[in-house]
């Protein structure tokens, strides 16, 4: 590695700020400015990232959990868009209402858009819905015979 500085071959270099700039110096360099370390740089801990990952499942999962709790209904777009008609309101009012943008009163509208936990209860509020719903465990087929589960299986089950 050279030295970004002086372009000297450097074994370890030195990380400094230089009149603003994050440099990879030599030693000899390192005196023109100030070292910066990792946590000076605007990198995350590997603690903070994984307290932000930890946040994000809490949030995710407190929309999607199972066990009687409640998930966002697979037609909150159409449950929206025919709630927003039925109050007479364009995408523009009900964006003003919620206190978002347009842009995503059509997404959201579109399916494009799945909203947060603080934008679903605007909505329900605001239109007088209900987005969420109880959480339905999936029904599952277990089949006793070596075969496997087979397409008639399934139609057999269906009827």
């Amino acid at each position: 590695m050279n030295c970004e500085l002086c372009g000297k071959k450097i074994g370890k270099p030195s990380t400094v700020e230089i009149e603003g700039s994050t440099l990879q110096v030599c030693q000899d360099c390192s005196r023109h400015g100030k070292e910066v370390f990792d946590s000076d740089k605007g990198g995350v801990s590997k603690d903070e990232i994984m307290k932000r990952i930890q946040r994000k499942k809490e949030a995710y999962s407190s929309t999607r959990n199972q066990g009687g709790k409640k998930e966002l209904a697979l037609d909150y777009s159409d449950r929206i868009k025919e709630a927003r008609i039925g109050m007479s309101l364009n995408q523009e009012d009900l964006a003003k209402e919620v206190h978002e943008k347009k842009s995503v009163v059509a997404k959201l509208e579109k399916g494009d858009l799945r909203p947060s936990d603080d934008l679903i209860k605007k909505l329900e509020s605001t239109l007088h819905i209900e987005l969420m719903e109880e959480y339905q465990k999936p029904k599952t087929t277990s089949v006793k015979s070596g075969k496997g589960l087979t397409i008639g299986d399934l139609i057999k089950e269906a009827q």
